[in-house]
């Protein structure tokens, strides 16, 4: 059975840029790969058809709570199928545990993790331009204990719910997840990104070596992404913008939120590196 690794990260926080380098380093000879037909398969967690299609259960008949204690099983039944020796899928899930007490996500040895945190104002700023709405609105999710995201009873989603939290509960579960964990930074990503990129290669036990991550950042640079969704656009990109890839840099969020709206998330940011130190995890 394949290893699952999960790349875990509070919606706009990089895990799409991630995902995109991994398939420029596993498949060079199809680099820069193009967004719409990425050659490496990442799954995500919530992906309603996997769970349907793994289990032979329609989600849509299911209530909430059936389909939470279910989705561990799906999990399961993926790894089992998997043909590769390396299972990577998306999450943007919260490190929660099932009433009793199984974890959501796994627990190792047959699970570990990538986690990519992200300043929360930078977060709040791009959640404005994904979710569509208001600083204010953003800043009010990200302090949202009960903040969820495929919520919608207007029609049926293409992902199951994903319970996320506030920033903090976020950062704090995966931090503390019984599993193996590589914590990587989304501000050293930009700023220094071969260390940052080659932790994460050798966490998987890939083999490729700094020439090979070097290519692959490049191949991956967030100008490149841009040109790439002007040309065809991205089809994760939400209906009502026209750029997934909008501005990818750090401390923007400093800049736009008022000292109001920063002080939450500033406490929220100060509490989660006290937890990275206490843990000893590299930031």
């Amino acid at each position: 059975m394949p290893r699952t690794v999960w790349l875990a990260s509070y919606p706009k926080s990089g895990n799409t840029w991630f995902r995109i380098f991994l398939a420029n380093l596993l498949h060079p000879e199809q680099a820069p790969v193009d967004l719409n037909q990425l050659p490496e398969r990442t799954p995500i967690a919530s992906s309603r058809g996997h769970f349907d299609d793994l289990l032979g259960v329609p989600s849509a008949l299911l209530t909430q709570a059936e389909i939470d204690r279910l989705r561990p099983a799906a999990d399961a039944e993926l790894a089992r199928a998997w043909d590769e020796p390396l299972l990577l899928r998306k999450a943007h899930d919260a490190y929660t545990r099932l009433p009793d007490g199984t974890p959501l996500m796994g627990q190792g040895p047959d699970f570990s993790a990538i986690y990519i945190l992200r300043d929360p104002w930078d977060v709040a700023v791009s959640m404005t331009n994904h979710f569509n709405c208001d600083l204010d609105q953003a800043v009010a999710n990200l302090t949202n204990p009960e903040f969820a995201v495929a919520v919608t009873r207007r029609k049926l989603n293409g992902q199951l719910r994903q319970q996320l939290g506030t920033w903090e509960m976020h950062a704090s579960g995966w931090l503390q997840a019984p599993m193996p964990l590589c914590l990587l930074r989304y501000e050293t990503m930009k700023a220094d990104p071969l260390p940052e990129f080659r932790r994460a290669v050798r966490f998987m036990e890939l083999p490729h070596d700094d020439d090979a991550i070097t290519a692959a950042l490049e191949a991956s640079r967030f100008e490149r992404l841009q040109q790439a969704e002007q040309a065809e656009r991205f089809q994760e990109t939400p209906k009502h913008t026209q750029a997934f890839f909008r501005r990818g840099i750090s401390g923007e969020g400093l800049d736009k939120l008022t000292p109001e709206q920063r002080a939450p998330l500033e406490t929220m940011q100060q509490r989660i590196q006290a937890l990275i130190i206490e843990r000893g995890l590299a930031a």
